[in-house]
């Protein structure tokens, strides 16, 4: 009995892990995936940009390398996921997810599945609204390996900063999965 649990045990694990390092590696990133700081933009926003090699693509959810901070209980509100023209004068489509996703403590990656994929351009950028205040907020990483070539700091229909860390968030697109054709 105790040799069987374990067996299928390793199976599931090895299933869970194989599954995880599949999306990871399909991911659309930058960087190398080590976070040299955070940020918490209160009346702004996380900005990237991706421009994926093909002519459009199907996201289907993120992946934000972050935590969220202020009381122990997440607010009960979701945040804003923009998905702007390149731009950035059109919001192509919006996505809204909850705080609770996050937890207080160690920045860790946490994965927002949509419900239907997004169909996007071939150029465009993602934008989160945390709203964040100094009581609630959530910290987003960012990583310098990547020169900060892809990042900015605002909001649709405001202007633009450029990042003062040098480096690009720590944000993942997640394309859509391929429907089984019958």
């Amino acid at each position: 009995m105790g040799s069987t649990f374990r067996f299928i045990f390793a199976m599931i694990l090895c299933c869970s892990l194989a599954t995880m390092a599949s999306a990871q590696s399909t991911a659309l990133k930058y960087g190398d995936g080590q976070a040299d700081g955070k940020q918490s933009l209160g009346g702004s926003g996380e900005m990237i940009e991706f421009a994926p090699p093909r002519e459009s693509v199907r996201v289907g959810g993120l992946r934000i390398h972050g935590s969220r901070y202020g009381m122990p209980q997440a607010p009960d509100e979701s945040f804003l996921i923009f998905f702007l023209s390149q731009d950035r004068k059109y919001i192509l489509h919006t996505e809204m997810a909850p705080y609770s996703q996050f937890d207080r403590g160690p920045e860790k990656w946490v994965t927002i599945s949509f419900g239907r994929p997004v169909e996007l351009p071939e150029h465009f950028w993602v934008v989160l609204d945390f709203r964040a205040t100094q009581r609630k907020g959530v910290y987003v990483s960012y990583d310098t390996s990547s020169g900060g070539k892809h990042s900015r700091i605002g909001l649709p229909g405001t202007p633009s900063l450029e990042t003062k860390f040098g480096g690009d968030w720590m944000i993942e697109l997640l394309p859509a999965k391929r429907e089984a054709v019958r």
